[in-house]
């Protein structure tokens, strides 16, 4: 099992290189092509420009000068690459997104830099994403990964239909890491106990060639997020698994309250699927 053919979105923020280096070592660890997607909706910083016209054409251009660049940096790592500019206006643009992805193995994106303007567009776009493309989406932290390729992984364990899924989509990141902790939240859970089956899990992915640990934290007066971060920096945790919650809706933000915390707060990549 491997991920052969991966998409990686690319802006001007300054998490790029982070993001292209991940990418670049997870296509040689799986001989896998990679195609990288911009949007032409993005607006360079600090350009003010009254004139639609022209502003079209500098962000048309702006789009093409990052695929370019990105191209020249896999034909010098010896990458099999190629490249996409996605058109249209920030609603248009994620829904062409997530439509795009779903005939690739692994969608790449970047967390959403509050300090940014362009903070609406890539939220709108993890979110369309994960909700309809029915891909695995491996985010990156706008500030970076802690360590790349990732050695260390935690599964944030509920036995949800969105938990399992993410788990078995992340399977080819997960054979072959020196360690993989099963987080199971204790008294935080909504799902009956009988359902988590952990012991179940570990024997199912030792199948796979993942030697998995359980590891049980009793959630007290802590918020689940909050112990989900503090686990990953007591255990110098690389990547995070775990499932997106939520339902396509029009008028309102779609994430539950641990994915979009989590996807705000993120120290390390997570993984999910929804």
């Amino acid at each position: 099992m491997q991920y052969k053919d991966i998409l990686l979105y690319i802006d001007d923020g300054n998490s790029n290189s982070a993001r292209v280096e991940a990418v670049f070592a997870l296509a040689k660890k799986h001989d896998a092509r990679v195609t990288a997607i911009t949007l032409a909706a993005l607006k360079p910083a600090n350009v003010i420009i009254s004139d639609s016209g022209s502003l079209k054409d500098i962000c048309d251009q702006c789009a093409q000068d990052r695929l370019d660049d990105f191209m020249e940096l896999a034909q010098a790592a010896g990458i099999t690459a190629r490249s996409h500019i996605i058109y249209g206006n920030q609603s248009v643009s994620a829904r062409k997104m997530a439509q795009y992805a779903r005939n690739f193995d692994l969608v790449v994106l970047r967390q959403a830099n509050p300090q940014r303007d362009n903070t609406p567009l890539v939220e709108e776009v993890a979110e369309q994403v994960i909700l309809l493309s029915g891909r695995p989406v491996f985010f990156m932290p706008y500030i970076g990964a802690h360590r790349i390729p990732c050695q260390k992984a935690a599964i944030a364990w509920d036995g949800t239909p969105a938990a399992a899924r993410s788990l078995h989509d992340a399977l080819p990141l997960l054979v072959g890491l020196d360690e993989v902790m099963i987080l199971i939240i204790e008294g935080k859970q909504k799902t009956a106990r009988g359902e988590l089956l952990a012991s179940d899990l570990a024997d199912h992915l030792k199948i796979h060639g993942v030697n998995a640990v359980v590891n049980r934290r009793t959630a007290g007066d802590f918020d689940v997020p909050t112990i989900i971060l503090n686990e990953i920096a007591d255990n110098d945790i690389d990547v995070l698994v775990m499932g997106g919650y939520g339902t396509p809706s029009l008028k309102q933000k779609i994430f539950g309250g641990v994915t979009r915390t989590l996807l705000s707060s993120m120290t390390v990549p997570v993984i999910m699927s929804h």
